[in-house]
């Protein structure tokens, strides 16, 4: 009688292809959770070497007075580095610790652009700070210390607070005075608003020189009577020297001699 013999055959033999393919599958999975997990790290470092996305063109959009070699200037090497690892919110964060900037937008272009654009602040007055002159934004905060290149393209007032200080909403003094172009069509401008004793304040014009007195809880409707007499003085008066608005429903003018 014949008898069989059977060999049994070790499992680590008998699908050696499968199993080391399964293991480098694993492998490559745990170095892309690597990469992920630690972007910041040691592999995170070399992700722009395995990403197709390298920054080839970094594009900045600036507005006055910030030229683009100043923004160009506030920022991280960019060019090379990966879209994948670009963070905008800390480049966003970074920017606007900035003086002049208002707003940042940032947009990854893929393949291989990133465009940044910086909106600026508006500068609405320059106020003398314990004897230096500082830009004032229309909120009444401060930009930056002015500077002569800003000042030739400027056409803003000197803004100078006397008394009361606390009890004055500069942001709402500011907004008069941008109120004022349109009353005025363009006709005057103002060289200087003095805060004094609140609610009252003084606005000097220019071209023709002209002293106008406010009171801020009646300004709005005190206006109309300030375009007349800014814009159809009566004849019999001549050229105001002085308006005095500061009462309701009145208006005290001086003239020239």
């Amino acid at each position: 009688m014949m008898s069989e013999h059977v060999q049994s055959i070790p499992s680590t033999h008998l699908f050696p292809k499968w199993t080391t393919l399964l293991r480098f599958l694993i492998l490559g999975l745990a170095l892309v959770a690597g990469i992920c997990l630690n972007e910041q790290g040691f592999l995170g470092s070399r992700l722009q070497y395995l990403s197709p996305f390298k920054i080839q063109q970094v594009k900045i959009i600036s507005e006055w007075p910030l030229t683009i070699s100043e923004v160009q200037s506030w920022l991280p090497i960019l060019e090379g580095k990966s879209l994948l690892q670009v963070k905008p919110e800390e480049i966003i964060a970074s920017l606007k610790q900035r003086p002049w900037i208002e707003h940042v937008t940032i947009k990854k272009q893929y393949p291989d652009r990133l465009w940044i654009e910086v909106e600026t602040k508006r500068p609405r007055a320059l106020s003398v700070i314990k004897g230096i002159a500082y830009f004032i934004d229309p909120n009444g905060n401060v930009i930056e210390k002015a500077r002569p290149r800003i000042l030739k393209s400027l056409d803003v007032p000197f803004l100078t607070v006397s008394t009361d200080h606390a009890k004055w909403n500069i942001s709402s003094i500011l907004t008069m005075t941008e109120q004022f172009k349109t009353i005025s069509h363009a006709k005057y401008s103002i060289s200087q608003v003095i805060l004094g004793n609140y609610p009252y304040f003084k606005i000097f014009l220019d071209n023709p020189k002209l002293e106008v007195l406010l009171n801020i809880e009646n300004w709005e409707s005190q206006s109309r009577i300030l375009e007349n007499l800014l814009l159809d003085p009566p004849s019999q008066i001549g050229q105001p020297q002085r308006i005095n608005l500061i009462f309701p429903k009145k208006a005290v003018v001086s003239i020239h001699n």
